[in-house]
């Protein structure tokens, strides 16, 4: 049965290409990478039942292996692979109640919105899954990907994501246990993880929490493929406390991070915004900021995710100026 999947991965109908580079075997590198995030998604336990929701979690681990080829996710579409493998007999749609007379009619579908529109998610032959909850097939798997799809300069690169996307959900849980005890201003200890696993994992978590919008405007941006604008903005900076708790987070879009980290505007412990008397009054475009002076902030959909009132009033103190 293993075998038989191996050869299934090895003879992904992919679309070639002289744009697409060398280390691609000139070949688009979609469905590859999307079968890679799958798999570490299953390898931590993420996706613990036989479903594939087209999740952030999902993008955000496509995009890590996206990132050895280009530096930013700009031409990454992830929704288009998720879409196409059901040509590959072991991948299969689930169509949104209603819609599955539709769905077996598109041909095509590339964004978000298109998506959740007609579908629910994806599932595996069982078999298949049942293979990638195995460690050593799993990896066999891997392999007969990565061999086929991509050149040796590229195997040490894919497998360094593979611990990267599997740190950061171990840092994950971990923050989220954290999230259920006393908050402390400065934990006890430091982590051990790299910066690029603490703050995907602090975003994983901090973002989502307000669905997506900035605290202070509430702005809800998402790409078509699914990206969101919003950024997880540490309370009490990391370099000054080490602390990644969800609840040292408010996510906040990339202005009102800006001026939040240059003590231009704080949250009060009664979750309000406060503009400092440093911002000038009196240019128009000033006003779109003052407007939001004294207004209560978007709070996380958990209670117990809430900004903690000890970290405001930590930024009140040592990072608003007065």
């Amino acid at each position: 049965m293993l075998g038989s999947y191996q050869q299934a991965f090895a003879k992904l109908r992919l679309s070639p290409a002289q744009s697409w580079p060398e280390s691609t075997n000139f070949r688009a590198p979609y469905k590859p990478f999307m079968l890679l995030a799958v798999s570490d998604l299953i390898a931590t336990g993420t996706i613990a039942q036989n479903f594939i929701e087209y999740s952030d979690a999902l993008l955000e681990a496509f995009d890590r292996y996206w990132q050895i080829l280009f530096d930013s996710p700009k031409f990454a579409n992830p929704i288009q692979p998720f879409f196409y493998l059901k040509s590959e007999g072991f991948w299969h749609l689930q169509a949104q109640p209603g819609m599955e007379q539709r769905l077996a009619a598109t041909t095509d579908i590339k964004t978000i919105g298109q998506l959740n529109q007609l579908v629910l998610g994806a599932r595996l032959d069982q078999a298949l899954f049942e293979l990638l909850q195995q460690t050593y097939a799993r990896e066999q798997l891997r392999q007969s990907l990565i061999q086929t799809y991509f050149a040796p300069e590229l195997w040490p690169a894919l497998g360094m994501i593979a611990q990267i996307n599997t740190e950061i959900f171990d840092y994950s849980r971990l923050l989220i246990q954290q999230s259920q005890r006393t908050f402390r201003e400065i934990p006890a200890t430091d982590t051990p993880y790299q910066v690029e696993v603490r703050s995907s994992a602090f975003r994983q978590i901090v973002v989502p929490s307000y669905d997506h919008c900035c605290a202070i405007c509430g702005i809800r941006i998402i790409t078509p493929e699914g990206r969101s604008a919003a950024e997880a903005a540490h309370i009490i900076p990391w370099s000054q406390s080490y602390n990644d708790d969800p609840r040292n987070g408010v996510a906040l879009c990339g202005l009102h991070h800006w001026v939040f980290d240059q003590g231009l505007l704080t949250i009060t412990p009664s979750y309000k915004v406060q503009i400092s008397p440093l911002v000038d009054d009196q240019p128009a475009a000033n006003q779109a900021l003052i407007a939001f002076a004294r207004q209560p902030i978007q709070l996380p959909n958990q209670a117990h995710l809430y900004p903690d009132q000890a970290a405001l009033n930590w930024h009140n103190q040592k990072i608003y100026r007065k």
